[in-house]
């Protein structure tokens, strides 16, 4: 650990910075009142955007948190952050309209990118030891599952009300930036960081091709989980399974199952390293399976929980192997990259359902179900070949010469 704290110190900044969730989490209080927008505004391209232009934003603003860390502190940049997201998010459902709403979810999004990206890379600075580290971004990604669960149940029951009410879950925001305000530590801008530890160059780019496999194996791992987590409203009414408050008792589901995989997610990726992602791609492919199959709201809902363990499992991997595969001073990036490339996989995969249903001339998303399976299962495959091909060069060879 890079900065001394001692116990209680350790732990009430574990759970300030556990609760920046609530911003990374945002989409979790909307997408139970998805069917509701889309009733209300009949704009189904402008609906698409609202539920998940957040990640797509984040794109930007996570590669733009990148730079801003080598200037500024990552407490200042988190809250910072959280403030804008608290003043969004709250007043985001405020004036029914269309362009209004639109607003106030890019700034969401900008929000949620420079909170995501800087938790995750003060995370990294503070426990060095790659194990600690790999716990630690486990637990944290099971506290991200877990807040999501419990905002997506509250959201799921005032949108039995109106999709306007479920903003009101947003105000837990303000307790949580006094929290960061008084317990998260202050460390050094990195550029600052680095200069005092300024030493040889390393000119050595191979990683290069590691990383870049590993941000495309990202982006489609995001890409084909959001086709549910952006959409099960859409599914809980196609299929009639009941009303809004079981889309959020579905979500919660998945939050459920996330939380246990990322709480887990140290002991194992410790044992199975690179070869990690292979069973979250196959427990992908098998809650599709299931839920394509399903025949009611208990067997989806059995779903939609391994689907959100297969989820957090990834999303661990992703942000444990991005610190891995990158020398020690390219970590903060390559997290901001990483936070980037998965947001604009969840912003695509809306349109890419639309596209899907035009081309198909299909309706509904049951009947996309089969193409995620497919592409799950693709990633499986692929993951195992890479994993082999990873003996004869080590993708983490940087942690090794560390």
């Amino acid at each position: 650990m890079n900065t001394k704290m001692n116990k209680r110190q350790t732990l009430c900044f574990l759970i300030s910075l556990f609760l920046t969730n609530i911003a990374v989490m945002a989409d979790m209080v909307i997408i139970p009142a998805a069917n509701g927008l889309y009733e209300t505004f009949e704009n189904p391209a402008a609906i698409n955007f609202i539920l998940s232009g957040p990640s797509f934003i984040m794109l930007f603003s996570a590669m733009l948190c990148g730079k801003v860390m080598e200037y500024l502190s990552k407490k200042i940049i988190l809250i910072g952050a959280m403030i804008l997201f608290a003043v969004s998010a709250i007043f985001g459902g405020m004036i029914e309209s269309v362009s209004y709403l639109l607003t106030m979810r890019v700034l969401v999004g900008i929000s949620m990118g420079f909170v995501n990206a800087a938790a995750m890379a003060l995370i990294a600075e503070i426990y060095v030891d790659e194990g600690k580290r790999g716990s630690i971004m486990g637990i944290f990604n099971a506290a991200m599952a877990g807040t999501g669960a419990i905002m997506s149940l509250v959201a799921g029951i005032f949108a039995t009300e109106s999709w306007q009410a479920v903003f009101r879950v947003y105000w837990v925001a303000v307790p949580v930036i006094v929290m960061m305000i008084l317990f998260i530590p202050k460390t050094a801008p990195e550029r600052q960081s680095s200069s005092e530890n300024a030493g040889e160059e390393n000119t050595d780019k191979s990683y290069l091709i590691h990383q870049i496999m590993l941000m495309v194996s990202c982006f489609a791992y995001n890409l084909i989980y959001a086709i549910i987590y952006y959409q099960v409203a859409v599914l809980v009414a196609e299929q009639g399974y009941g009303n809004e408050s079981v889309a959020g008792l579905l979500s919660t589901l998945g939050t459920v199952g996330s939380c246990i995989l990322c709480i887990l997610f140290g002991t194992i990726y410790g044992k199975l390293k690179r070869a990690t992602i292979i069973f979250g791609y196959a427990g992908l492919c098998l809650s599709y399976l299931m839920l394509y199959m399903a025949a009611g709201p208990v067997m989806a809902g059995i779903a939609c929980m391994l689907c959100g363990a297969s989820y957090g499992y990834g999303f661990s991997y992703f942000f444990m192997r991005c610190t891995v595969v990158v020398p020690e001073k390219k970590i903060s990036s390559s997290i901001s990259l990483t936070t980037a490339i998965g947001g604009f996989g969840m912003f695509l995969s809306t349109y890419a359902c639309t596209a899907i249903q035009n081309l198909l001339n299909i309706t509904g998303i049951a009947r996309i179900l089969p193409l995620a399976i497919t592409a799950a299962g693709i990633g499986a495959v692929l993951s195992v070949i890479c994993t082999v091909m990873d003996r004869k060069h080590p993708s983490d060879l940087y942690t090794e010469q560390q």
